[in-house]
């Protein structure tokens, strides 16, 4: 089974889905119409919080979250049949973006409610699954870069500085977030061009994978294995 299609699914699914409920909403007043990666004119949040655009925000965010979770137990599973992790690496890897799947789906749930318990639930939602999404991309990226298997397939290594790269700009976005959201007047549109504009490099990240899948044929078998030559590459370093 080849599962190299997942990680464009969950890159590029939730773009264009939260694109068009961004649209939706524009178009049937609930939200203000701009280009919110610039103009910061709403959050993400807004574009699934109103009929009818939260219907297809729900209905495809939901099962995006489970596929994380599936996908950050494959990438726990790669690492180690490239030999870039143990069993102990690979796990908190799957746990951490695994969790950060799992609140997905607590944010996901809890959009559109109204009170105190509902509003706490959506902000440890969003913030956990973004953290530690964010933590487990690092990790992945560090491992890919780091390995020796990256020496012997220049790809890998051009994808892993990649990842990473991303995984740096990421990280300045949220600690020029800090003194924005404590010493700027008009700090809603800035957090939201930041909130746009994050997302926006999170997904590139996962969709990023499908390149290191495809260059070590990574598939799916009773054992997760890699193509003969990418499995001996590895087993050399």
């Amino acid at each position: 089974m080849n599962p190299r299609a997942l990680p464009l699914l969950i890159g590029l699914g939730p773009l264009v889905v939260i694109n068009f409920c961004y649209w939706l909403a524009a178009q049937n007043g609930s939200i203000p119409a701009c280009m919110p990666y610039l103009d910061g004119c709403t959050s993400v949040s807004a574009t699934g919080r109103h009929p009818p655009s939260s219907f297809l925000f729900r209905a495809t965010m939901l099962p995006i979250a489970a596929l994380i979770i599936v996908y950050w137990k494959l990438c726990a599973a790669w690492l180690r049949v490239l030999g870039a992790a143990g069993p102990l690496r690979a796990g908190a890897l799957f746990a951490i973006g695994g969790t950060g799947g799992l609140f997905l789906i607590v944010y996901v749930t809890f959009l559109g409610s109204e009170g105190d318990f509902y509003n706490l639930m959506r902000r440890y939602g969003v913030t956990v699954f973004f953290g530690f999404n964010y933590l487990a991309q690092l990790m992945l990226a560090e491992r890919v870069v780091m390995h020796d298997a990256a020496l012997a397939l220049p790809a890998l290594r051009r994808i892993g500085w990649l990842k990473l790269a991303i995984c740096i700009l990421m990280l300045a976005i949220g600690l020029a977030s800090i003194p924005v959201m404590n010493f700027v007047a008009d700090k809603d549109r800035i957090q939201n061009v930041m909130e746009w504009n994050f997302g926006l490099l999170m997904l590139g990240n996962f969709a990023l994978t499908h390149f290191l899948w495809r260059a070590t044929r990574f598939e799916l078998s009773p054992v997760a294995s890699l193509s003969p030559r990418e499995d001996a590459t590895a087993a050399d370093g």
